[in-house]
């Protein structure tokens, strides 16, 4: 898998049609979270009410760049996922692995402050009403 700093920003690209909302634009400036490499350099504990947010967002904000296929982790060799989570919080938008939740679980990776702060506004109520609609 990419490494990537975290809040480092690149210029992402996915494919519409593989992202639960078409409507992200294609090419855009992300800011990337948890994209770790071979080791975890940041450590703590993660709210349960903020990990409950990141594993609604697992199933329900995923969207893929089509051919970067299954990453295995590098931290332990015993896991591996494809795809990407988008949290979108104040202008900003984070691109972070599908992997983030399992290095949270297992490897006790801590997140920069401002994306759990994105996490955390997330409303999982009004989002799934509006998925319906």
């Amino acid at each position: 898998m990419s490494y990537f700093s975290d809040m480092q920003v690149v210029e992402w690209w996915h494919m519409p049609f593989l992202s639960f909302d078409q409507d992200i634009p294609d090419q855009f400036s992300a800011t990337m979270i948890g994209w770790l490499g071979d080791k975890v350099s940041s450590k703590g504990e993660l709210p349960h009410s903020i990990l409950e947010k990141l594993e609604w967002a697992y199933d329900h904000r995923l969207f893929d760049q089509g051919f970067l296929g299954c990453h295995e982790c590098e931290i332990c060799c015993n896991y591996s996922d494809r795809g990407e989570i988008l949290i979108e919080d104040n202008q900003n938008m984070y691109v972070a692995p599908r992997m983030i939740l399992h290095y949270i679980k297992e490897h006790r990776y801590l997140p920069p402050e401002v994306f759990v702060n994105a996490l955390n506004h997330l409303i999982i109520d009004q989002l799934d009403k509006k998925a319906d609609l």
